[in-house]
């Protein structure tokens, strides 16, 4: 089954040339609203006191449905989601599926009356947060990555689990709808929403979502996350892998000071999870300890580096420049950081000192000199900034010490009762 998702991957890919080729306008979206009806259990345990051919049976009915379940997943869910009654097969537990009610928007009142209401009033938070985004998918943020897409129309499907909320019945609603999004399909869902004031962070969510849909970056084919499958803000993972959430997590930094300053606060205390015990993770990691090459698969230091280089006062329009270096490097689909910020630095020359201090900053002075050239490439300013570099803050030192061995002589000749002369510009030592 894993082989034939990797295919379907790489025919969308070659098919991506295709949309890029022909492509003339930015993305567009395509909304659908589903809401669960029914979870069904389609396959049935095996029991020991079955006959061979009960046995037989289910055995043949779960190998069907894995099948069903693969297609569901990679095929229908891209290419051909289709309106009316549906089957969204569980990932979780591989004997439910959920029977949904799925129908195409394009208005606000074409989603109210899905929803079974006359007002937004009648909603509860997630559908709310739904609505939201929906109003707000063509937003300023929005529309900026919508201009360097390469498809012409991502799928959104807005996901209601009303009525299916209580984890105690049903335990694996929130991660079998999880927002996620496969380049083509982008989901969401009311359950992780479902809290006052949420509209906000299901708007961000979608500016993240979206991000996903205009990378073409391959992660790592073993356990980009871990052995857990998840990832948090402030995670450890592998260098494809935190790439992809830091170009996510950077349009969200740019689109809300909300979402920039809860990035950044990810960057303090890191975690990482072990590679021998799913799920176990060594926390509080502060990012002074953490090595190198830790700091390289934090996704959330690659978001700041991203975020420092567009903000910066040096780099003039540094949201349009790391766009440019963005889709300039879209192809390589094995790209990790280093090779969009190679690409920046290449094509804005006049940026080149100011990206060696930023990839500084963010690194905390702590790659080696080999790590620093892999991420602005090696000539004469590149080289010249990793000659000088701290060289300002040892000369800053020195005045500092020098500043205070002079204090130290002054507090010394004061105490033993010297006369001390201070030389002002003026005759009142004191004066301002």
């Amino acid at each position: 089954m894993k082989n034939f998702k990797y295919l379907v991957l790489l025919m969308f890919f070659v098919a991506s040339f295709v949309f890029q080729a022909n492509k003339a306008s930015a993305v567009e979206f395509e909304f659908y609203y589903q809401k669960i009806v029914e979870v069904k259990t389609i396959n049935e345990d095996i029991e020991s006191d079955d006959s061979l051919w009960t046995k037989f049976k289910k055995t043949v009915k779960k190998g069907v449905n894995a099948v069903k379940r693969t297609w569901e997943d990679v095929v229908t869910r891209n290419l051909a989601l289709g309106e009316g009654e549906k089957t969204w097969y569980s990932k979780e537990d591989h004997n439910l599926a959920y029977k949904v009610e799925r129908v195409k928007v394009s208005t606000e009142a074409e989603l109210l009356a899905a929803m079974g209401v006359k007002s937004e009033d009648e909603l509860n938070n997630g559908q709310k947060a739904m609505l939201e985004v929906f109003r707000n998918s063509q937003n300023e943020a929005i529309q900026a990555e919508a201009k360097i897409g390469y498809l012409p129309k991502v799928h959104v499907i807005l996901s209601d689990t009303t009525g299916y909320d209580d984890s105690s019945k049903y335990p694996n609603v929130r991660k079998d709808f999880w927002p996620y999004s496969s380049g083509l399909t982008i989901n969401l869902s009311t359950n992780c929403y479902n809290y006052p004031n949420s509209a906000e962070d299901a708007v961000s969510t979608l500016v993240h979502e979206f991000a996903h849909s205009l990378d073409m970056t391959f992660k790592e084919m073993k356990n980009p996350y871990g052995l857990d499958g998840s990832h948090y803000g402030n995670e450890i993972t592998g260098k494809r892998a935190a790439f992809v959430e830091a170009w996510a997590e950077y349009n969200e930094m740019i689109a809300s000071e909300k979402e920039a300053q809860s990035i950044l606060n990810n960057t303090k205390v890191l975690c990482e999870e072990s590679k021998d015990v799913a799920g176990s993770y060594t926390t509080n990691i502060k990012e002074e300890d953490a090595t190198a090459d830790q700091l390289q698969r934090s996704e959330a230091h690659l978001a700041k580096l991203l975020y420092l280089i567009s903000t910066d006062p040096e780099i003039e329009n540094g949201k349009d420049k790391v766009y440019k270096a963005f889709t300039s490097t879209r192809w390589n689909v094995l790209r990790t950081m280093p090779t969009l910020i190679k690409k920046f630095v290449k094509q804005n020359p006049e940026d080149t000192e100011a990206v060696c201090r930023i990839v500084d900053e963010v690194f905390l002075g702590k790659l080696s000199e080999e790590e620093f050239y892999k991420y602005v490439g090696k000539n004469k300013t590149t080289q010249a900034y990793w000659e000088n570099r701290g060289k300002e803050t040892e000369e800053e030192n020195k005045d500092i010490d020098a500043s205070k061995i002079k204090n130290q002589e002054i507090e010394d000749n004061v105490s033993s009762g010297t006369t001390v002369i201070i030389e002002t510009d003026n005759n009142d030592p004191f004066a301002e």
